[in-house]
């Protein structure tokens, strides 16, 4: 670990972290956390321009099956799942970035984005012949005009990036399995997952320690000087997935699956 401490930021959490969503604009990290023992679901938001935690809470209105759905404007959007054996949302709740409060509940209506220029939500119901779509305020959760389907928005290309997974059988993983061996002296990855984010190279890569999975992160500058080098956890079943994001200069990882890490790299 070469960064300076300045450049890091982690909090640990008793509950796993399940999802990580960013605010397009803001350096605000929504999480959802998970205990699978007791059945519960809370969510959490990290403001890494403090950096702090800014609130953790459950909501009485949400429930196991509940899942965090989209982060935008000032709120988090939950979609409920009424019904467990049928995998569609059927409520939609809003929670205040602010303050981790309830703001409002949607019953029957899930979300479907936001209407370009507008900041308006728009959202769709589920009736027996056809789908209603319309648009909602999202400081109220107060239903407005309907629209047509076809004036619904495309899904926006996220802010952030994931890295690109790249097991054995793939093309290019022999060479960047070389690197590794240069870099770190590593042999025989199970997988990694790589990502360019000039001039940084990023290697999240698994191997095999004690019939366990151990999972390492690298940082590489371009002139192949090691910027970070750590291992986020051990005594894994398996590969995970989606433990890294990168956005606006941070990259965000998990660590043992249950610590949020943020790392600031300079250019």
């Amino acid at each position: 670990m070469l960064l300076s401490p300045e450049n890091l930021f982690s909090h640990s959490f008793s509950q796993t972290i399940w999802r990580i969503l960013p605010h397009p604009t803001r350096d605000e990290w929504a999480l959802e956390l998970r205990d699978a023992d007791q059945k519960t679901v809370s969510w959490a938001l990290l403001d890494l321009t403090l950096p702090a935690l800014r609130w953790h809470t459950t909501l009485e209105a949400s429930d196991w099956w509940s899942t965090l759905t989209a982060f935008a404007g000032d709120a988090l959007y939950i979609h409920n799942y009424r019904y467990p054996d049928i995998p569609e949302p059927t409520d939609l709740l809003a929670v205040s970035a602010k303050e981790g409060t309830l703001g409002w509940i949607l019953s029957g209506w899930l979300l479907v984005g936001e209407q370009p220029g507008t900041g308006n939500l728009i959202v769709a119901q589920k009736l027996p012949q056809n789908t209603r779509y319309q648009l909602c305020n999202p400081q109220t959760g107060l239903l407005g005009s309907a629209i047509q389907e076809a004036k619904t928005p495309p899904s926006p290309t996220p802010d952030y990036r994931a890295p690109v997974r790249y097991e054995p059988r793939d093309v290019y993983f022999d060479v960047l399995s070389s690197f590794l061996e240069k870099m770190v002296g590593v042999h025989s990855p199970i997988a990694m997952d790589y990502l360019e984010a000039n001039p940084y190279l990023v290697f999240s890569y698994y191997l095999y320690e004690q019939e366990k999975v151990a999972q390492y992160l690298l940082v590489v500058d371009r002139a192949k000087q090691i910027v970070y080098h750590e291992r986020l956890s051990e005594n894994r079943q398996g590969v995970g997935r989606d433990t890294i994001l990168w956005k606006a200069g941070r990259l965000v990882c998990l660590r043992n699956s249950n610590e949020f890490i943020s790392i600031k790299l300079t250019f």
